[in-house]
Parts: structure tokens; sequence; C-alpha cells
């Protein structure tokens, strides 16, 4: 039995004014409520400073690269919190590529619309692609020569020009249809 976890990505929310003064004020909060600190929260007191910054974060699975507002975080924290940690991986591949081309409330729907699935190679997904897109005689005629010994590895440069995309991954690839 697989057990899967959610992402629970978290932030390190600073005042912008106190770190222009030579101040670090800040502390770490769970990035989904980002967007609702405010900077009493920050000083635990009234404050006339106003700017918030994401200055670090973790758990983002690497959808998240570098500084940002705290609105930004919560956002992509939502959009993590729909997904298990088996698709946080892949979710950060497509996020950092396509989601600036997807509506940011149907992010999810898109990455999972957009998604192949994890596999060894691109080569891999071509035989993979043809065997599940194929018809019985396509199929069958992959038994005789000259057809069992197609070169994948060249098949798969058709697909992946014509569509689909490949993001590598410690073994593998996730590929995407983004046509």
């Amino acid at each position: 039995m697989i057990t899967v976890t959610k992402v629970d990505p978290q932030v390190w929310i600073g005042c912008l004014a106190c770190y222009n003064a030579g101040h670090l004020v800040g502390d770490w909060y769970s990035a989904d409520t980002a967007d609702l600190v405010t900077p009493a929260d920050l000083h635990k007191r009234e404050t006339s400073h106003e700017e918030l910054w994401v200055m670090d974060h973790e758990g983002f699975a690497g959808a998240l690269d570098g500084e940002c507002s705290p609105s930004e975080a919560a956002e992509i924290a939502e959009a993590l919190s729909e997904l298990n940690e088996y698709e946080a991986d892949a979710f950060a591949a497509w996020f950092t590529l396509y989601a600036q081309r997807s509506n940011r409330h149907h992010w999810v729907e898109k990455f999972r619309e957009d998604y192949r699935g994890f596999h060894d190679s691109e080569a891999d997904f071509a035989r993979e692609w043809f065997e599940d897109t194929s018809d019985e005689e396509d199929k069958a005629r992959l038994t005789t020569w000259p057809y069992y010994d197609i070169d994948w590895e060249r098949a798969s440069v058709e697909l992946f020009t014509g569509g689909f995309h490949a993001e590598d991954a410690p073994g593998g690839v996730h590929v995407f249809h983004v046509g």
C-alpha cells in the first residue's frame, strides 16, 4: 500500500522596510495563509510599515523559485494543496513552463489535463504512447519485421516536436502535452 502525503509549503515573510533599514524582522508561516499575514502580525504591534515579502520558502517542490509576494506564494500553495506528493514534482516542472499561459484558478485542472506521466525516457514514452493509441492491427504489425525493430529513440523525436514536452527528473522524465 502506498501512502500519499499532502504537500505543506512554508514561507518566511519579512518586513521590507526593516530589511532596507538593516534589520531582519520576520517569521515562518504556512504558505496557504501567507496572503493573510499583516505587518502588525509580523511586528507583534501596529506599525507604519506596509510591505511584506516572502524572502525564503520550503516545501514548494520547485514550483516557487526565489522571492515573491505573500499573495503569489499563497496562490501557488493553494494549487499545491490540491495535489498529492507524487504529483507535486510534476506540477513544479509544468508550472515553471506553462502556468503563465493558464488561468490561475485552473492551474491544477490544466496541469492534470497536460500531464502524461513519468517515464524512463522519451523513447519509453513513445513506445507506450504507440501501444496505448494504436488499434489491434497496428499492434500486430509490431511482431513482424521491420516493425519489431523500431528505433523508439528516433520515433520519439517526432512526438516531442509535435506537441509533447519532456522535463528531466531524477530517474526519468515528466511528459506533458502542450499542443
